[in-house]
């Protein structure tokens, strides 16, 4: 059967651009690999017009006539393996986000040229169902000459303009400034900052001896740097684990690791384990973890950079395409290695307590010794446990570390353990022991009827003696709370409490003189208990 171009129908151009590229951020990451491809070291990305247009502009070998026509072109690509997009639909990818496309390039030497996608006609027609190549004509201008402006002065000055102009309304929640840096931070090919992160030479000579392909470009965003994650250093063991991945005894990928001093969980953006192709990030943190059947906790934050060419990622990057016979094995090999992290967390769970000291620490400055001595226990059976250490290669200096830092925390419980010897307890906690001791002394229901009490504010013990007594009278005489107080009143003879109709339903008689006020106050209790123990019995 032979196709012509009335056979593609406009809605392949929906199909390539909304349904490829979801988070339209991803056009962000499109026209960035563009501008590297032409070996751009600098790339400028910044709003206009308020935030009505997102300006991406490189320094890049731009693009003549012929490429510019190359570029337009959907699904063909003139760029080889060494490039990092091929696909040939990126330039398009700015579609979805806005009403207009402005391309500005000039090559050394060349004309500055300049073409408008009209994206507003591309919407138009794409329900009309009217062939792409006529929709594509009619949406997109002629190539323009124009004339040089003062940086053009220099006839062999090179660039590249992409003008995303006017965000369209619905892309207004993602094109925001803080989500825009933390994408790139997370997605491109950058630099660490290394004056926060102080493992970067050490993983930069890893990746450049292991001959991962990185194309560092210097990106600003509004003017400010963009540096990629993590943003700190502190928070990790000294010590970066290398993995490589071989499949049939080829290395395809290479893998770092950093793991968190604390045991716990790290936040983004310094946690989490990524996939890295030439430097721009396959999918997100959730695909690698994903490769392990179990539960992972993120204590780590890694890059796995793939540098088999067989090893191809999808379209939209969110994953790898299935077209090598090496996929399956790598991505079993990478769930097993994070299987053997989850087994590392265990093991330095089992020997690391350096957070749970600091803990003690505080509670012996508050003078708090029964806390201290509670969580010395917890400390002392957690590192009596046996957890055995994973078994592969690339973590053996890390079970070094970890050992060493364990050592160093039993030397410091010796020494707590000496301090609090002898330590009498503080007045607080005397005060609480006697207050619990009296609340264990009282009768089950009211025992029952404080920890309720207690969680609305910590209420007079003598109060919730009453509420206890009250709530069990009013359940055996199917009274109202007015009747009993009516009825406790007359019975007990309490002339300085009266009932009322509005809370509270006891009150103070104001012309009670204070006379025997410590006789009535110490006779309530016992009568109290004296009357709920018959209840009880009835």
């Amino acid at each position: 059967m032979k196709f012509d171009e009335a056979c593609i129908g406009s809605g392949l151009m929906e199909a390539i651009t909304v349904g490829l590229y979801g988070n339209n951020l991803n056009c962000l990451r499109e026209y960035i690999q563009n501008g590297i491809d032409e070996d751009a070291k600098n790339i400028e990305l910044f709003f206009e017009n308020g935030d009505q247009d997102f300006v991406i502009k490189d320094d890049g070998n731009g693009m003549n006539r012929t490429k510019l026509i190359s570029a337009l072109s959907i699904g063909i690509s003139e760029k080889t393996e060494p490039d990092i997009g091929w696909r040939g639909i990126g330039i398009w990818s700015g579609v979805p986000v806005s009403k207009k496309i402005v391309i500005i390039t000039k090559s050394r030497n060349k004309p500055i040229l300049k073409i408008e996608i009209d994206n507003d006609v591309i919407r138009k027609e794409i329900p009309l169902k009217k062939p792409l190549l006529d929709v594509l004509t009619k949406a997109t201008t002629d190539i323009e000459e124009l004339k040089p402006g003062k940086d053009d002065s220099l006839a062999n000055s090179h660039y590249t303009i992409i003008r995303l102009e006017s965000i369209l309304h619905t892309q207004k929640s993602i094109f925001v400034k803080k989500e825009i840096k933390k994408y790139l931070a997370r997605v491109i090919p950058i630099p660490f900052n290394e004056e926060t992160f102080l493992f970067a030479p050490e993983i930069n000579k890893l990746l450049k001896d292991s001959n991962v392909k990185f194309p560092l470009v210097n990106v600003t965003f509004q003017g400010e740097k963009i540096f990629r994650f993590p943003e700190r250093s502190d928070i990790f063991f000294e010590k970066i684990s290398k993995k490589e991945f071989k499949i049939e005894g080829e290395v395809v990928a290479i893998g770092w690791f950093i793991t968190h001093k604390e045991n716990g969980v790290l936040k983004d953006p310094n946690g989490g384990i990524i996939f890295k192709k030439k430097g721009f990030t396959i999918g997100d943190k959730h695909l690698v973890h994903k490769q392990f059947e179990g539960h992972y906790a993120q204590w780590q934050y890694g890059e796995i950079h793939i540098i088999s060419n067989e090893l191809k990622e999808d379209t939209a990057r969110n994953n790898f395409e299935n077209t090598s016979p090496k996929l399956d094995p790598f991505l079993e090999d990478v769930g097993a290695f994070v299987g053997q992290l989850h087994l590392q967390n265990q093991y330095q769970s089992a020997r690391v307590v350096t957070k749970d000291l600091a803990r003690t620490q505080k509670y012996i400055e508050k003078e708090d010794f029964s806390s201290a001595k509670e969580k010395i226990k917890e400390i002392t059976g957690r590192l009596a446990e046996r957890r055995s250490y994973p078994g592969d290669d690339s973590l053996k200096e890390m079970k070094s570390v970890l050992d060493s830092e364990s050592t160093q925390n039993k030397e410091e419980l010796t020494e707590i353990k000496k301090e609090l010897v002898g330590q009498t307890p503080s007045l607080k906690e005397a005060k609480i022991s006697h207050r619990e001791s009296t609340i264990m002394s009282l009768p089950k229901p009211v025992r029952d009827h404080i920890p309720k009490t207690r969680k609305k504010g910590k209420l007079d013990l003598q109060s919730s003696l009453t509420d206890s007594i009250r709530d069990k009278l009013k359940e055996q005489t199917a009274s109202s709370s007015n009747e009993i107080h009516e009825l406790t009143r007359e019975a007990f003879g309490w002339d300085i409490i009266k009932a009322s109709n509005k809370p509270p339903l006891l009150t103070i008689d104001p012309t009670y003189n204070n006379q025997n006020q410590q006789d009535s106050r110490c006779r309530v209790p016992q009568l109290m208990s004296d009357l709920l123990t018959e209840f009880m019995s009835a």
